[in-house]
């Protein structure tokens, strides 16, 4: 497992959630539950991909289970690591994004999986496991305060959390650009170009009247869009890259180019500390 883990680049954006044997005379058998971000059941070559190749998750389907029935409950982060911890329909835990983005985008979202709810990591403490989650968590972390800490992992059945509160973004990589430049490939800037010289021409033809004052103030609006637009994405890495061990933050913003590695040594400590157990 640990070698599969070491040699596996994708951890940055997989879940690991490891259940712990309880530490009774009564033997159990271990749990390590991997969930990957946009991957398709056709990606890997144990289900019939021959352009790419995935050895070692191939072979731990040829050691293990291959399982060839599954439906994910959305498209999208948040509502499928909710609908994947509890088992329920993301939108009964409130957890279903109705706008476009769909996901949390900033860590100070009041919003978050419930405390209430029933997660498989409950149920496993409830039978005597420890239990730990390493990697993206993306599933709220407070209420109304900052320390409060309502839906961070430790509050839905999580001993141990190594790892990222959001999303990894190429705004968290210093010299890597902003997601966030692309939204502006989808405003009409072309249209709206247009109109406003054709307002502008109508406007010196007289055919009609502009005010002054309304066009200081769309000129006004504008620029104060822009430039809140610019703090928040020179902002963001400052205020959302959060790397978190249990209930403290050890850096923000990360270091990206060697968190993939970081996780993988958590996990695997974290593994070799319930073998000894």
């Amino acid at each position: 497992m640990s070698d599969f883990l070491n040699k596996s680049q994708c951890c940055v954006f997989v879940l690991l959630l490891h259940v712990c044997h309880a530490v009774d005379n009564e033997k159990r058998p271990n749990f390590l539950l991997m969930m990957v971000d946009d991957m398709g059941i056709g990606d890997l070559g144990c289900y019939g991909n021959t352009t790419l190749r995935t050895l070692n998750i191939d072979r731990l389907a040829q050691e293990g289970v291959r399982l060839t029935q599954h439906i994910a409950a959305a498209p999208l982060c948040t509502p499928s690591r909710a609908a994947f911890q509890t088992g329920r329909y993301p939108i009964r835990s409130g957890m279903a994004g109705f706008g476009p983005v769909g996901v949390y985008i900033i860590s100070a979202a009041s919003g978050g999986l419930p405390s209430e709810e029933v997660t498989f990591a409950k149920v496993a403490k409830q039978q005597g496991y420890q239990t730990a989650l390493i990697g993206k968590w993306h599933l709220g972390l407070n209420c109304e305060r900052s320390d409060d800490y309502c839906h961070h992992p430790s509050a839905h059945g999580f001993d141990y959390f190594y790892g990222i509160t959001m999303t990894h973004l190429r705004d968290c990589r210093h010299g890597h650009g902003s997601v966030f430049y692309n939204a502006l490939a989808h405003l009409p800037l072309k249209t709206m170009g247009v109109g406003v010289a054709t307002m502008a021409l109508l406007h010196a033809m007289g055919v009609v009247t502009l005010q002054r004052r309304l066009v200081l103030s769309l000129v006004a609006s504008v620029g104060v869009g822009a430039v809140i637009f610019g703090l928040f994405v020179v902002s963001f890495p400052v205020f959302n890259c959060i790397l978190m061990r249990n209930r403290e933050v050890v850096e923000q913003p990360y270091v990206s180019e060697n968190l993939t590695q970081r996780m993988t040594d958590e996990a695997v400590q974290f593994l070799a500390k319930c073998v000894e157990l």
